[in-house]
């Protein structure tokens, strides 16, 4: 395949090219992708890996074979690679060559996934197994004797903290199993940190904090023996999920100035999503790797001869960006300030604006964000060729986002929509840009290239670096259609409402505001549309989220009573008391359906529901002569002549007013 998308022989470009392999659905495709990024980097185990697993998909087990009984005996302990040549062993019923390279796993990394039921299927297999090739059998002899005399790289978790009893056991656990070393270097903790960090097993150091995240972090490497170093902060966990990541990036070593970037996931407290993003955590423990800047420090600094590798299989969960985190342990002001120091010492360094603007951000001040964003896209425009791939294609496109974006809320929508065409015609692949540009049209009151542009937001694919960019994913999943409905709706375009209201509405979140007036547009355009056989679920929706508002319900039911008959009628009100039993509660609803079931003939059970309103103690003087009435036509004159004794106590009590 000719590559045209990366010509320079180095692994950033094969990093670009991974990236785009990592997007491409068609596995034939990918296949031309991951073998062109190899010819960019050979040496790389994880690119090798890639192009393996894609063989598999294929079918083609035999050039999965071949290619790593080649590769193996040079690296004999990497999990990816062994599980690889295991399964396309076993696929060409070498269950027993398989076995040995599943039981070798296991002794390697017990913690991977799927081997437990791959060394049982292999063990099932015996009895029809084939031996491979003198070749392949060859190839396993060498990869096991070679991993016999290979020591395991040894890892070192090393965090920094400072009163984060909160947190920082959970941390310390997330690495057990995995780290050989777990050091935490307190910056001056007044609260339980010190001694549950102890006794969680970890190793507790000391270092006065200076105003400088990269000098204790500098600190804490300082103490490890190990050859990896695995920099966790203490509010966040590693994922069980990613202990067999860390270890093939681990085994396959390289580059001793390659600084892998993880996965960062943040959640508050509770446990709800927020955003994601990636930063620099997994590097060999060698002295020129280490971290520079006062704040969203980064390790190797401005160094040109550190590359970085992105990882989408090594993620760790991040507690800290909690507001009510963030707020009781004030890191906004302290981040601030760092920020502002780093900026006086490099007035126009764009990393430290595009930190300043995202801090301004987390801390809700719209328009200092704004500037901030707007000042890392000016020196961008100014001179783009001045920065790295990494740069132009991570925090740049977030900052024309974000200016963008705060541009719209100042209401000066010319504007945002003069940046936002500029960062397009850079970045046409990023859908956050297309989604917050349409809200300028939208405040211009130009709704056809509004929903252009959302129509594009939901049409692009991000590509490249662009994959493991800063993104808002809602966009893609459901805020686009979501606006395009909203769109429709304003406009009058109801039957194309209803219909991308009815495609995005199980996509909202759950808890979101924008479910209710969804689910209460719903409810509307169903009836307008006369979409019957939707109404009652739909309906019933909106009341789960909204079951004070019954009344909805009850003008339904009249609708549908006019349009479908008494049935149809009693099918919604009873499906609403199920679906919502609290409405079981609300004597109108109760008493409509007893309503409906006497209008249609059936007494009994409209005596039952009659019944469940006098319960309620809702029983007024016309609802107790009506059932006065209903009682006598059914032969019931004793419990008909109680009822009409408490409509005469009812008339004549005294007003107590």
């Amino acid at each position: 395949m000719p590559m045209q998308l990366a010509t320079v022989r180095d692994s950033q470009s094969a990093e670009y090219v991974k990236a785009l392999a990592l997007r491409e659905k068609s596995p034939a495709r990918a296949l031309d992708l991951w073998q062109a990024a190899l010819g960019l980097d050979p040496d790389s185990v994880t690119l090798l890996g890639h192009e393996a697993l894609t063989l598999l998909d294929l079918g083609r087990r035999a050039e999965v074979v071949e290619r790593l009984a080649q590769a193996l005996p040079a690296h004999p302990r990497h999990p990816h690679l062994l599980n690889l040549f295991g399964v396309a062993l076993f696929e060409l019923g070498h269950a027993r060559d398989a076995l040995r390279i599943f039981e070798h796993l296991a002794k390697i990394d017990p913690d991977y996934p799927p081997l437990s039921g791959s060394i049982a299927n292999a063990r099932g297999r015996l009895d029809a197994s084939r031996p491979a090739s003198a070749l392949v059998r060859d190839a396993i002899d060498r990869t096991l004797a070679n991993a016999a005399t290979r020591p395991a790289p040894r890892l070192a978790c090393c965090m920094i903290a400072k009163n984060e009893a909160e947190f920082i056991v959970g941390a310390i656990e997330s690495v057990k199993g995995l780290a050989d070393e777990i050091i935490v270097v307190d910056t001056g903790s007044t609260d339980d940190t010190v001694a549950l960090a102890r006794a969680a097993g970890a190793r507790v150091e000391f270092f006065p904090w200076v105003g400088d995240f990269s000098a204790a972090r500098n600190a804490s490497i300082a103490y490890a023996t190990a050859d990896w170093i695995l920099c966790l902060d203490a509010d966040e966990r590693l994922q069980k999920g990613s202990f067999s990541a860390v270890r093939a990036v681990m085994e396959e070593g390289g580059d001793p100035h390659r600084v892998v970037c993880v996965r960062i996931l943040n959640y508050t407290r509770e446990g709800k999503f927020m955003s994601d993003g990636f930063s620099g955590r997994l590097f060999q423990n060698v002295p020129t790797m280490r971290f520079f800047g006062r704040v969203h420090e980064e390790v190797g600094g401005d160094r040109s001869d550190v590359s970085t590798d992105y990882r989408l299989d090594v993620t760790f969960d991040h507690y800290g960006a909690d507001p009510g985190v963030m707020r009781e342990k004030a890191k906004d002001a302290r981040n601030i300030e760092l920020l502002e120091a780093r900026l006086k010492e490099k007035p126009d360094d764009l990393l430290t604006w595009f930190y300043l603007g995202s801090q301004h951000g987390i801390g809700g001040r719209s328009d200092a964000a704004t500037r901030a964003f707007g000042r890392v896209v000016d020196l961008f425009e100014r001179n783009p060729a001045a920065y790295g791939m990494v740069i132009r294609n991570l925090p740049v496109p977030f900052s024309y986002v974000g200016h963008v974006r705060g541009l719209i809320e100042a209401n000066r929508a010319a504007q945002a929509l003069e940046v936002g065409n500029r960062g397009l015609a850079r970045f046409p692949d990023n859908p956050d840009l297309w989604y917050h540009t349409a809200f300028a049209y939208i405040q211009l009151h130009n709704y056809a290239d509004a929903r252009r542009y959302l129509e594009k937001a939901l049409e692009v694919e991000p590509t490249g670096y662009a994959v493991i960019g800063m993104r808002n994913h809602s966009i893609k999943a459901w805020r686009a259609e979501k606006l395009l409905a909203d769109l429709a709706y304003e406009e009058g375009e109801s039957r194309r409402a209803y219909d991308l209201y009815l495609k995005v509405a199980d996509r909202l979140p759950e808890g979101h505001e924008d479910r209710v007036a969804t689910a209460a547009r719903l409810v509307e355009l169903s009836c307008e549309h006369k979409d019957w056989s939707n109404v009652r679920r739909l309906t019933e929706a909106y009341l789960k989220l909204r079951p004070t508002e019954y009344g909805v319900g009850l003008q339904v039911a009249r609708l549908l009573r006019d349009q479908q008959g008494l049935q149809a009628c009693y099918d919604l009100l009873v499906g609403l008391v199920d679906a919502v039993p609290a409405l079981a509660n609300e004597a109108d609803i109760v008493l409509a359906i007893g309503q409906v079931a006497e209008e249609a003939g059936e007494d009994q059970e409209a005596l039952r529901w009659y019944e469940r309103v006098m319960e309620l103690g809702a029983a007024t003087p016309p609802f107790l002569t009506n059932l006065a009435q209903l009682l006598i036509r059914n032969g019931m004159t004793d419990a008909a002549a109680e009822v009409l004794r408490a409509v005469r106590a009812q008339i004549t009590r005294p007003d107590r007013g």
